[in-house]
């Protein structure tokens, strides 16, 4: 519930929140005589009534804490179990993970996936593309590609959730007919930008604005940090086309994400 339905997951743990600071609230009698003698730094609520501030600043950090630790544990569960959901075979899976586990460069990548999932909030499309870094890491000589297995984590790290599953879905990136346009060694250098995101919201049955905005803002992302270049070509008809593709970089983190 904490990774599918977080919104949920909060609104149970404001209830929680309010209740312990109910508890803390000052009876009459403490509150005249910390107002009398003015002492002890107090915060008053509207509704709840008086508090001292100590116990107001611990009750928080407290209950923090234990949200944090819920959360993070959840992801982890949540990031294993599809992981496990997704193997043909689960005695092999299971096994594979536990080679990744018992190795000192597989736990140190393994890690790296933790650490991600922890520096992010609940996102279910960040960890299915994370399930998949992981299938494809148990899946090859960790030891001797960890330095490339390190390098596609940071580069995931990086990207949104949106860019990469727009980047994994590059098989079915459409070409379009290219009108004026200007372009270097076959490399378009002109805006070609909200043509494409136009058709592929289209192929996508993308209808919704803020939606298509989100695809052109990841698609941003992809370009700016060179994993696509949109190139020139032409049919047998001569006629300019364009169509994208994935840079080396990219072809080294599409492997981790499909």
């Amino acid at each position: 519930m904490i990774v599918t339905k977080p919104e949920f997951y909060f609104h149970t743990q404001k209830i929680s929140l309010e209740q312990r600071l109910e508890n803390i609230k000052l009876n009459e009698e403490e509150e005249d005589a910390i107002v009398t003698s003015k002492t002890i730094k107090t915060i008053r609520d509207k509704v709840l009534g008086l508090f001292k501030l100590g116990d107001i600043v611990n009750t928080v950090l407290n209950w923090n804490e234990e949200i944090d630790k819920d959360i993070k544990e959840a992801k982890k569960e949540f990031l294993l179990s599809k992981y496990l959901d997704r193997q043909d075979h689960v005695e092999y899976g299971l096994n594979q993970l536990k080679n990744l586990l018992t190795n000192p460069v597989g736990n140190t990548l393994f890690n790296k996936i933790l650490r991600i999932l922890d520096n992010s909030t609940p996102d279910i499309e960040q960890i299915e593309h994370l399930v998949k870094s992981l299938q494809y890491i148990v899946s090859t000589d960790f030891n001797s590609m960890f330095e490339d297995h390190k390098y596609a984590l940071n580069q995931i790290e990086m990207l949104t959730p949106q860019a990469l599953t727009i980047l994994s879905d590059y098989k079915n990136w459409p070409s379009w007919r290219m009108q004026s346009f200007s372009s270097n060694n076959g490399i378009i250098t002109s805006d070609w930008l909200p043509q494409f995101v136009s058709l592929y919201s289209k192929i996508k049955n993308i209808a919704d604005k803020s939606l298509s905005n989100k695809v052109s803002h990841s698609m941003n992302d992809l370009i700016k940090n060179r994993y696509i270049e949109a190139k020139h070509m032409t049919n047998d008809l001569n006629e300019n086309f364009a169509c994208i593709e994935l840079s080396d970089i990219g072809r080294i983190v599409v492997k981790y994400v499909m």
